[in-house]
């Protein structure tokens, strides 16, 4: 019998062959279709999304000028049904929105960015202002208050985080001894600060004497002590100040004053003042007005001094003195000079310019000096002087700016009157000649109806000529006299 393969022939198919190309066909088959079912499960069924997660709040406050840190996020992308798949992407923010130097509300923005997905999320940044300004109070080194006075205020500055510089805005009040400041920024924040007022007095009071500092009455006269005194805290204290010492309006001479006071926190102020009793000015019985001569001596007394006085006391002739210490052996002449009815006044001690004019306070402890060997001398002191050069000299200026101006206005403040000349006789330095030093003289008497002539003692040539000078100008009816502070004034115009 034969088998399968021999009925069928040579020619014919092979069965099995044929039988294994179907299960290869399926397979692919079920593979599309596995594909195709996977891709409309997963990009159909299943919805594909991109999830975020924001670090801290949704909403952020944050502090007005306070640098603005962002927290950031997370992004995942996950799917609607295959939701245990995380897969992190990156993620991109803006902050450029927000102004942390403007109170409001900001926005800020993420991204987030998968394949052609592409989803946001925002955050909200609220920028306030909660803080309340700054004040800094300055502080004065060793500053203090005077006692029932207001206080100065040493200086403060105000500044806030979104306002700046507000320090125009603080307001103080000054209660009890404590200053309080308060300020308040635009949002309202407010700021307070106090401060403790020291107080201190470390000045005693001040005494004035608008007469003078150097007190001058005639003998006869009722002395009235104008003295006052001034504290910087308290005021006028004049009726607190304590006197010793006594003036004899009777007897010529200089008498001590002395004042003493105290304010409320203890500070003691003690001054003395000369009150000088002077004599009565001589005054002769016959006087024309119109021909009046002040003969006036600088520098001395000296070797000529001595005869100058014989020649003064032969003509009854009164003259003024401005002296200075310049020759010690002849300082007795002052008091022989004093006691003759001349007046003696100051022309300074030593007669140095570069000494007297470094500075007023150097002129008058030399002026002090004068004054003291004065009163030595006399018993009393003068409120006569003659500047050296004049009130006019040009030479101080080489040694301190302005001193003459300076110098006229003290001098009436401590009572002072000074004293210069209309007539020069020549003997400053112009002339030794004793004829041409008359006629320098008779021709200024004769232009002036007062005459102040300048002479100096000390010189030979002047004393000599002295005598032809008086004869003649008494001869023409010319009357003699001492200055007082009565006297009319002879100032020349100050040029320093």
């Amino acid at each position: 019998m034969p088998t399968v393969n021999e009925q069928r022939g040579p020619s014919s198919p092979i069965p099995i062959k044929r039988r294994h190309r179907h299960p290869v066909r399926n397979t692919l088959i079920v593979l599309l279709l596995l594909i195709i079912g996977s891709c409309i499960f997963l990009f159909g069924v299943n919805k594909w999304r991109i999830d975020f997660r924001l670090i801290g709040e949704p909403t952020v406050v944050s502090e007005c000028g306070t640098p603005y840190q962002d927290e950031g996020a997370e992004a995942e992308v996950t799917g609607s049904i295959l939701d245990f798949i995380h897969h992190p992407i990156p993620v991109t923010v803006s902050t450029e929105s927000v102004n942390i130097h403007e109170p409001g509300k900001y926005t800020v923005t993420y991204t987030a960015k998968y394949l052609w997905m592409s989803a946001t999320n925002t955050r909200t940044v609220e920028i306030v202002d909660t803080t309340p300004p700054v004040i800094e109070l300055k502080h004065i080194d060793d500053y203090y208050t005077l006692p029932h006075h207001e206080y100065k205020e040493e200086g403060f500055t105000a500044t806030d985080n979104h306002d700046g510089d507000i320090s125009a805005k603080v307001e103080s009040e000054e209660r009890d001894g404590v200053v309080y400041y308060t300020v308040s920024d635009l949002a309202g924040n407010t700021a307070t600060a106090e401060r403790e007022i020291f107080y201190d007095d470390r000045n005693a009071p001040v005494f004035h004497f608008p007469t003078g500092e150097e007190g001058f009455i005639f003998k006869g006269e009722t002395w009235k002590d104008d003295v006052l005194a001034e504290d910087d805290a308290d005021g006028d204290v004049t009726k607190r100040i304590e006197k010793s010492g006594t003036v004899n309006t009777n007897k010529v001479g200089t008498y001590t004053v002395t004042y003493k006071v105290s304010d409320e926190w203890g500070n003691v102020a003690e001054t003395s003042r000369y009150v000088t009793v002077k004599r009565k000015p001589y005054v002769p019985k016959k006087m024309d007005p119109d021909k009046v001569i002040y003969l006036t001596f600088d520098d001395g007394p000296g070797p000529y001094t001595e005869e100058l006085l014989k020649i003064l006391k032969k003509h009854k002739a009164r003259a003024t003195f401005f002296v200075t210490a310049a020759y010690t052996d002849y300082q007795d002449l002052i008091k022989a000079e004093y006691k003759a009815g001349h007046v003696v006044a100051v022309h300074t001690a030593t007669h140095d310019y570069a000494q007297v004019y470094a500075s007023p306070e150097a002129y008058w402890e030399d002026f002090n000096k004068m004054e003291d060997i004065i009163q030595k001398q006399t018993g009393c002191r003068t409120d006569l002087f003659r500047f050296p050069g004049g009130s006019s000299n040009t030479i101080s200026a080489n040694y301190c700016e302005g001193i003459m101006t300076k110098l006229a206005q003290e001098a009436e403040s401590k009572g002072y009157t000074y004293i210069d000349w209309n007539v020069t006789s020549g003997d400053a330095g112009d002339t030794t000649d004793g004829n041409v030093m008359y006629e320098n003289m008779m021709n200024g008497i004769h232009t002036y109806h007062n005459s102040f002539i300048l002479c100096h003692d000390i010189k030979d040539y002047t004393v000599n000529m002295m005598d032809r000078f008086l004869t003649d100008a008494i001869k023409e009816g010319y009357t003699f006299m001492p200055i007082t502070s009565e006297t009319i004034e002879c100032h020349h115009g100050i040029n320093n």
